[in-house]
Formats: structure tokens, C-alpha cells, sequence
């Protein structure tokens, strides 16, 4: 049940926070990607400069770095972004974040600390949640990508010229 629990948590977390917040999920999507992308080329590098500093258990501040590189980035942009969907469009914008909670359980897992990640990689709901895994990044990108082309821009309440 522990497995489940955590699924859950990584996956509601994000939808939650971005509903409160009322932040666009579609950029906090594109931001957790940007912090994909700095865990695969930045994580070993930050590990040695923490390393240096604080000399501790390497698995666990390994894992901490990584978590930290790809989700800071994600919620910095849902704490800019607060505010920026109202109305209608935050039911709607509940498909976006589940998305985006869905594809950060995803990357997440995998650095998670040894022990709960073996937990949960061994658990039946992460293998469904594995083999759909492309489909549910595809289907995470193209709402994301319509959300964004798709949504009118604030204008300022100024005059317009």
C-alpha cells in the first residue's frame, strides 16, 4: 500500500498546488521538463560541488540534488505564475496538471532514494504506469502545447494604440 500512497502523492502534489495557486499548467509542464533537463546534465556536477562542502551519505544527497533540480523549477513557476488562470479555465486546467503531475511521477521514481524506488518500481500500478508510459508523455506535450497556443494572452487594462 506504501507504493500507492507515494504514486499518489507525486502525482496529486503538483495537481493540487497548481489548482490552489491557480497557476497555467501548461507552463509549469514545460518548466518541470527544463528541470529534466537540468538533472541529466547538472546533477553529477552539483553532487561534487555539495560533495565538497557537506561530506555526507553520497545516495541520499544524490537523490536530493536530483529531486531538487527537476522540480524547483516547476514550482517556482507555480509561484510566479499564481493567479494566472481564473474562472472557467481552472476546471480546464486540471488536465494540463494532471498531466504534469503524471510525467513528474515519471521522472521522479527513478531518483527516488534505493529502497523507495524499488518499492514502488516493484509495484503492479507503476508497470501500468510504465507501459503507458510514451503515451502518457505524448498525451502530456500535446495538451500542454494546446493549452499554451490555444490560450489568449492578459492585456494590460491600459488604452491600446
Amino acid at each position: 500500500m506504501a507504493p500507492l500512497v507515494t504514486i499518489a502523492l507525486l502525482v496529486g502534489a503538483p495537481v493540487v498546488l497548481i489548482f490552489l495557486l491557480r497557476a497555467n499548467a501548461a507552463m509549469v509542464f514545460l518548466a518541470l521538463c527544463a528541470g529534466s533537463v537540468l538533472t541529466q546534465f547538472i546533477s553529477s556536477d552539483a553532487t561534487n560541488i555539495l560533495r565538497s562542502f557537506i561530506p555526507a551519505s553520497g545516495t541520499v544527497n544524490f537523490s536530493i540534488i536530483q529531486l531538487s533540480l527537476l522540480y524547483a523549477p516547476a514550482f517556482f513557476t507555480v509561484l510566479f505564475m499564481r493567479k494566472g488562470v481564473a474562472g472557467a479555465k481552472t476546471l480546464i486546467n486540471l488536465i494540463p496538471a494532471a498531466a504534469t503531475g503524471a510525467v513528474g511521477a515519471l521522472l521522479a521514481v527513478p531518483f527516488l532514494p534505493g529502497g523507495v524506488s524499488h518499492n514502488i518500481t516493484s509495484s503492479s500500478v507503476w508497470s501500468s504506469l510504465e507501459q503507458y508510459q510514451s503515451v502518457i508523455v505524448a498525451v502530456a506535450v500535446l495538451i500542454s502545447l494546446f493549452s499554451l497556443w490555444f490560450s489568449k494572452p492578459k492585456h494590460s487594462k491600459g488604452k491600446h494604440k
